[in-house]
């Protein structure tokens, strides 16, 4: 890699890729959102009151018509892939070297999290994601050992993801067979 390769997005900096664009800036968190989070952690009321607020880094991924955005906070994976591997997929596209992970593949990430945020779907669709979610976490599960402990702690989540994405079926499904007895009616009269 170059010397002139940088290591990490620059903060303020939008940068176009494909038909979205990446932003890395602070937040400031609300006086409201400080106290929850406070509270969360179980720091005694008189530290807190001493605890001033700051900024944290996101990166915020933005479509270019402004409809739609994504942000990750820096205690995220995504953060961190984003934060170091898209500089350096720039600078190798631009230098025309080969790469791993390359902007295209960032367009293509982006892209499909904008699809898979923005469609309804149908009851099959939204079935068919939860076990695709299922999978890869059973895929993941089986590349490391786990204590029992931690693999109960798992199956508890891997269960609830699929018993939400069902329920989210089941809506779906509902809401469908609604629409279609609406229509049923108006066709009768």
């Amino acid at each position: 890699m170059g010397e002139n390769t940088p290591n990490i997005l620059p903060f303020g900096q939008k940068i176009q890729i494909g038909n979205f664009t990446v932003l890395k800036f602070n937040k400031t968190l609300t006086k409201n959102q400080l106290k929850a989070i406070r509270a969360d952690k179980d720091i005694p009321a008189e530290i807190q009151k001493q605890l001033t607020r700051a900024g944290l880094p996101y990166i915020k991924v933005e479509a270019v018509s402004g409809i739609w955005a994504i942000e990750f906070c820096c205690n995220t994976a995504m953060f961190a892939v984003i934060d170091r591997l898209l500089p350096i997929a720039i600078v190798a596209d631009a230098e025309k070297r080969q790469v791993q992970t390359t902007v295209a593949d960032f367009a293509h990430l982006f892209n499909i999290w904008f699809t898979d945020t923005t469609v309804k779907g149908d009851p099959q669709y939204m079935e068919d994601k939860g076990n695709a979610l299922a999978a890869l976490i059973a895929r993941q599960k089986a590349k490391k050992e786990e204590t029992p402990e931690e693999k109960a702690a798992d199956d508890k989540i891997t269960e609830e993801v699929k018993q939400e994405e069902e329920a989210k079926a089941n809506i779906i499904d509902m809401a469908n067979r609604v629409n279609e007895e609406e229509k049923g009616g108006k066709d009768g009269e």
